[in-house]
Order: structure tokens, then C-alpha cells, then sequence
């Protein structure tokens, strides 16, 4: 088993492994939102900061608001409260009372935080008070255990944003604040789509593989649907959060392994083999890490997240001192892909140091989508570039090489192509016990015709000559072998056989000169067989015939002149 190979196998096993992380996170329900009253409720602006309860985890926070049930009646689709949190858990309180959570109940088959998640709450019409309380309360999603791997610690949390009116108000403002990263997200899923599409439309059109199409299709792919996972858009789409969590995860451990591995075949860098192989392997061991501590619940997921990330920042140095270092080596400017390859490494570390640094942000890739967009934009476009200069440059060769095979005037195979001809025949049959018989064909009075005539006169004399000769000699044994002299090579045929068709070229030649007022055609063959146990060579076999034509040529033009 070869390297491609060997990858290639270790890729669908992370694909495998991933299904199966991805199906035991669609079954687990640890998530489970849990809320007493689906009513609908009014909500103004005034929310403040308030001191956790005492049963709250350490490192909560909580957040409360004072609404009036006179306030309600003016909203006509019913008041909610949503808001998005990442990795945190979440109960509300009204009047005190216990009203919603999330986070706390449920089967921990997979996982022990979320990501980002959606909450959507809705008041009641029915509270006997004039006025109430709520109390909206986050803390840590990760719960101390005493078999856990890490001990009760505090994390720093930043309130949400929260949104209120009717459900679908919420749902029409949160759009819109996340409507342009998921956009950019979506575009770059267009073009891989696009990319795959073309490739399978080629290679059932053409049978042709487009490497370039497939491989930045897949890229374009995997990178924009983890985009997507990041982009908040996606909580309305995909209701699971850890599943959003893990996808996105694995799509950062495994993106260095795709872009490298292209790096590496397109001979880009060929004096980084070394750390390109590094990285390579480095990211197909994240992914298999991603998914092994999936299954661990006790493992806080976004410390593995965060040696993703790292890992991530430190392969992204290499990218820009790769291509600098390149760039310099060979005394060159760097080139506009190029420059946005580094641009876009940049603006992904400033985001990776954003999300690592509080207060966190929920957004890992909220400025490096758009230098991604861009850089896809352009390689498409270099892309599309480079195959139809290939496709032309292979159209190209295709009329150099059909020019060198065969001569555009006659239609019949060249000179090339007959000394070819004649080792393909001597490799074919090397006892040759066969004859192998040669005929050598001169238009002799051709100089005469184009000189009284014209030249297109010639040109149609020799097209005449040609025609004759693959009529009776079957084209492919048909070769010019110079400006009026062609050859014909036959194998096993008879010397019987070869001077009837011979005077039968005469007998066309004759009426087609009778039939001609002008331009008529004098021809001078030579026939020859060469036996396999001749002493002498194929080479001194042709000079000999071409000897003896030679001396029948003169006596032909001696006896016009």
C-alpha cells in the first residue's frame, strides 16, 4: 500500500469515526431545553446585573429584569426573550420561581459542553402579580465531578445579547445580525458545490478528471460548512449544539491536512517536504483526537478545542514563513493568491487570539471568512485560467502532432511517420519471414506543371497521385516521403498481387491523363522486396531502391526533354 493510499484510508476512517461521533450526538438529549410555561409574554429594555442565587455554580452570572403585565398586551404575536450562549447553562426564574433550564438534564451519552446554543423563552399572559421578575441566570456548562479530569474552576462568561418581541421578530432580528457571515458562508459552500459539480459534468462528458476542480470542491466544502457552523445562523438550522461544536472542531484539524497535501502535489514549496509531511500527519491525528475525547463526557471539550486551535496557529505561521521564505528563495515578487494566502492566515490568527482571549467572542472565524471568500474568488478564477490554457495548450499539441503524422495537403502519413511505420513492422514480426515489400512512387514532372500551370495545379496532380496510391494500397500504407515522392510499405503481400494493383494505377493514371487537357501526370515507381535474411539493413535495402528510381527518373525526364 503506497502513501495516497494509505491516507486515503485513514481519511474515510475519520469520516467513519466523525458519522459515529455525529450520530451518538443526534441521540444524546443532555441538552434537553426544559421550560414550565410556553405562554407569550411582553419584554422592554431596562435588563441589569444582578448577584447569582446561592445554589448558582461558581463563575455564573445572572442578569434580571422587572416587566409589568400591562406591558404584554400591546405585543399582538406574543413577547419572547431569546438570546444565544456558548458553553454556558442556562435557567430562568420568574418571581423566583424555577421556570426554564437548559444544560442540566437529559442522558450524557456524548460531550460535555455545547458550543453555541439558541434559547428561546416565552412569558405568560397569566401572571396574578401586576408586575414580576425575571431572572435569567449563566454559568458554566461543564459540572465538577469527582471522576472529572479537571477540578471546579472559573470561567469568564459574557452576557448575551438578548432579543425580545414575538418568535418571529426575534427570529427576523437575530437574521439579520448574522446574516452576512452566514452569507459569506454559504457563497464559499456555492463554489465547492460549483467545483464538484463541474468535476462530475467533465468526467461524464469528456471521461476527464479535473484534479483542480475536485480537490478545491472539497475544500471549498468542508471549509465553508464549518464557516456556517460558526456563524449563528446555523442554531436555527441544525438544533444540536454539540453536533455544530464537534463539526466545526473537526473541520479546523483537518483543513491543514487538505491544503498541504495540495501544496505538496502542485510542487508549490518542494523544499518543505519535510513539515509539510509534519502537519500533514499531525492534522489527521487531531482529527482522530477531536473525535476520540467527543466520547469522553468527563472532558471539558473546549480544552481540545483549544489545542485545536493552537495547533492551528502554530500551522499557520509555517503557511506564512513557507510561502515568504519561498518567495525569497527564488528572488520573486509574491503573487496576488499569494499575498491573500498569508492575508488570510493573518486575519485567522487575529481571530483564533480573539476567541482564546477575553472576553471570549462566539465567532471563531468572524473576520477570516471574508479573506477566505475573497482568496477562493481568486484561486477560482487562476483555476479556470490554468485549464483552459491547458485545454488549448493540449488542443495545440494535438495539431502538432497530427501536422507531424500526417501531410495536410495529401491526407497520407509522412516521412516520420513512415520510418516509424517501419519499426513498429520490425517489431511486430522480428523473424519477418515474410516479404516485405517496398514501393517508391515520383511524381516527375511536377516542377513542369507548377511552373506552366500554377502551383494549385501541382498541389492537385499530388493530390491526384496520393488518392490513387491509398486507393489501391489502403491509406495507412501510404506515406510522402518528400515533396513528390511517396512510399508504400506492404507486408506479406505477393508479388503477384502488388504488379497487378500496379497496372491497374497505370490503367487509372492513363484515362485520368486523357481525360485531362492539362497537368497530366508522369509517374515513376520502383518496386522492391526485402527479405528478413538479407545480410544488409533496411536502411541500404531503401537507398538501393531509391538508387534504381533514381536512374528510372532520368530516363523519364530524359526522354521528354
Amino acid at each position: 500500500m503506497n502513501i495516497r493510499r494509505a491516507r486515503h484510508s485513514v481519511i474515510a476512517l475519520i469520516l467513519v469515526f466523525s458519522a459515529f461521533v455525529g450520530v451518538l450526538a443526534v441521540l444524546s438529549n443532555r441538552w434537553t431545553t426544559f421550560s414550565i410555561y410556553e405562554n407569550v409574554v411582553d419584554l422592554d429594555e431596562g435588563w441589569s446585573m444582578v448577584t447569582p442565587s446561592p445554589t448558582a455554580q461558581k463563575g455564573a452570572i445572572a442578569v434580571e429584569r422587572v416587566f409589568s403585565v400591562g406591558e404584554l398586551q400591546s405585543t399582538g404575536g406574543g413577547p419572547t426573550i431569546c438570546f444565544r450562549t456558548n458553553n454556558a447553562t442556562v435557567v430562568v426564574r420568574v418571581n423566583g420561581n424555577y421556570m426554564y433550564s437548559y444544560g442540566l438534564l437529559g442522558k450524557k451519552r456524548i460531550g460535555n459542553e455545547t458550543g453555541t446554543c439558541l434559547h428561546f423563552f416565552r412569558l405568560s399572559h397569566f401572571y396574578p402579580n401586576a408586575q414580576f421578575t425575571v431572572n435569567i441566570e449563566f454559568a458554566p456548562m461543564y459540572q465538577p465531578s469527582e471522576k472529572s479530569f479537571f477540578k471546579r474552576g472559573t470561567q469568564l462568561l459574557v452576557t448575551p445579547h438578548i432579543y425580545f418581541g414575538s418568535k418571529a421578530a426575534c427570529i427576523q432580528q437575530y437574521i439579520a445580525d448574522t446574516l452576512l457571515p452566514a452569507t459569506v458562508s454559504i457563497i464559499i459552500i456555492f463554489i465547492g458545490l460549483m467545483y464538484l459539480v463541474l468535476t462530475g459534468t467533465f468526467w461524464i462528458s469528456h471521461r476527464q478528471y479535473t484534479r483542480d476542480f475536485c480537490y478545491w470542491g472539497i475544500f471549498s466544502l468542508i471549509t465553508g460548512i464549518g464557516y456556517f457552523f460558526e456563524s449563528g445562523l446555523a442554531d436555527l438550522f441544525v438544533p444540536n449544539a454539540f453536533l455544530r461544536y464537534f463539526c466545526s472542531t473537526l473541520v479546523l484539524a483537518i483543513l491543514p491536512d487538505f491544503f498541504l497535501m495540495y501544496v505538496k502535489t502542485s510542487k508549490l514549496l518542494p523544499y518543505h517536504s519535510r513539515l509539510c509531511n509534519f502537519f500533514i500527519v499531525q492534522s489527521l491525528v487531531n482529527a482522530f483526537l477531536v473525535c476520540g475525547c467527543a466520547l469522553i463526557p468527563a472532558l471539558p471539550f473546549s480544552y481540545v478545542r483549544m489545542y485545536i486551535i493552537i495547533s492551528h496557529m502554530i500551522y499557520l505561521f509555517f503557511v506564512i514563513a513557507m510561502f515568504i521564505n519561498n518567495s525569497i528563495g527564488l528572488s520573486r515578487r509574491l503573487s496576488l493568491t499569494e499575498l491573500f494566502v498569508i492575508l488570510t492566515s493573518v486575519i485567522m490568527l487575529v481571530d483564533f487570539t480573539l476567541y482564546l482571549v477575553p472576553p471570549y467572542q462566539t465567532d471563531l472565524f468572524m473576520f477570516c471568512r471574508f479573506c477566505m471568500l475573497v482568496y477562493l474568488v481568486l484561486r477560482t478564477v487562476e483555476i479556470i485560467n490554468d485549464f483552459y490554457c491547458t485545454q488549448i495548450l493540449s488542443a495545440r499539441e494535438e495539431m502538432y502532432r497530427s501536422v507531424v503524422v500526417k501531410d495536410s495537403l495529401t491526407g497520407v502519413f509522412t516521412r516520420p511517420s513512415f520510418w516509424q511505420r517501419q519499426k513498429d513492422l520490425f517489431t511486430q514480426n522480428q523473424s519477418l519471414d515474410g516479404r516485405l515489400s517496398l514501393l517508391i512512387c515520383e511524381l516527375v514532372n511536377v516542377k513542369e506543371i507548377n511552373e506552366k500551370f500554377g502551383y494549385e495545379e501541382g498541389d492537385e496532380a499530388l493530390k491526384t497521385v496520393s488518392q490513387i496510391l491509398k486507393l489501391n494500397f489502403s491509406q495507412e500504407n501510404v506515406f510522402r516521403l518528400d515533396g513528390s515522392c511517396f512510399g508504400v510499405l506492404l507486408l506479406d503481400m505477393s508479388e503477384d498481387t502488388v504488379r497487378m494493383r500496379l497496372e491497374e494505377m497505370q490503367e487509372i493514371i492513363t484515362d485520368y491523363n486523357n481525360s485531362q487537357s492539362t497537368g497530366m501526370i508522369r509517374l515513376c515507381m520502383e518496386n522492391n522486396v526485402y527479405y528478413s535474411h538479407q545480410a544488409g539493413s533496411f536502411d541500404e535495402f531503401l537507398t538501393n531502391t531509391m538508387q534504381k528510381l533514381g536512374e528510372k527518373r532520368n530516363a523519364i525526364l530524359h526522354t521528354i526533354s
